[in-house]
């Protein structure tokens, strides 16, 4: 029996049941455990306030003391700067990784517009700084249905979500208008990852049977470049890493916004999709670039 540990909101337990899925149908017999975490806490504090970790401690300590077997997050959740007894086993394929702008259908506004925008993540104000100069920025916590009832019912003119997580719960956004943002995901955004035991051989050979291997491929890459700068959400920071399997590169865009400026840097490399270390490898040195 592999017990699986998530949160409880709705989406991490529609991403909970997806790898449990995936490990009954390779014959598998599984139970999901649900661990309240910092996060599903403190609702009243941006994330970059609260810490590093805040919806995985709680998950990692069950680990620790064999309460549970693996561990199912968000990627972008997990810190880059981790415990070393722990570590990513598998990802499933990645998901769309952009933001959405929402906004009601009775709201009319342009990029000069001064306008309330809901969001709890640090990148998304400091990129859309840049897009909407004039925009405020509230905090927005909760899951995504308290969050479109909150912009149902006035508070904001505007929120961010992820469309990987609208998605995954087959939200109808009909009643809304929205867009897809043009600015760099945070590193991992829309990746389901499963947490184990580093020293757990027949898990980490049961998870490698679930592995994406290019998802893999490409968010460590971009979280190699994260943790240049501290491995959390404390920091404005995006990345995308595509990998192109025909012709066998990895090409690496990010971005982080330092004092009110936006600074870019890209790179590429020929790998194999399995070449791990040459990923991480581009990843630090495209991060450095931004930080020095």
């Amino acid at each position: 029996m592999i017990r699986i540990g998530t949160r409880g909101s709705k989406l991490a337990l529609y991403q909970a049941n997806k790898v449990a899925e995936l490990l009954k149908n390779l014959g598998y017999d599984v139970e999901i455990k649900i661990i309240k975490t910092t996060g599903d806490r403190v609702l009243n504090k941006k994330l970059s306030d609260i810490g590093i970790g805040v919806f995985t401690k709680e998950l990692d300590l069950a680990m620790l003391n064999n309460e549970i077997d693996i561990a199912v997050h968000s990627l972008k959740d997990i810190p880059t700067i981790w415990n070393e007894n722990l570590m990513v086993g598998a990802v499933l394929e990645r998901d769309s990784y952009y933001d959405l702008l929402i906004w009601n259908k009775n709201v009319d506004f342009d990029e000069n517009s001064e306008i309330i925008i809901g969001t709890s993540s640090l990148r998304r104000r400091a990129f859309l700084k840049f897009l909407y100069p004039n925009a405020r920025f509230e905090l927005l916590r909760g899951n995504v249905d308290t969050r479109l009832k909150k912009l149902k019912d006035g508070l904001y003119d505007a929120i961010v979500l992820s469309e990987a997580g609208i998605i995954r719960l087959g939200i109808n956004l009909d009643d809304f208008n929205y867009k897809r943002l043009n600015i760099l995901p945070a590193p991992a955004q829309g990746i389901i990852a499963v947490a184990c035991k580093r020293d757990d051989e027949e898990i980490k050979e049961i998870l490698k049977e679930i592995n994406h291997k290019k998802t893999y491929l490409g968010s460590s890459c971009e979280r190699a470049a994260l943790n240049q700068f501290g491995g959390g959400c404390s920091v404005p920071f995006g990345a995308l890493a595509v990998y192109d399997e025909k012709n066998e590169v990895l090409k690496l865009n990010a971005g982080v916004v330092i004092e009110d400026e936006l600074k870019t840097a890209s790179g590429e490399v020929k790998c194999k999709i399995d070449d791990i270390d040459k990923a991480i490898e581009l990843g630090k040195n495209i991060g450095k670039k931004l930080r020095y």
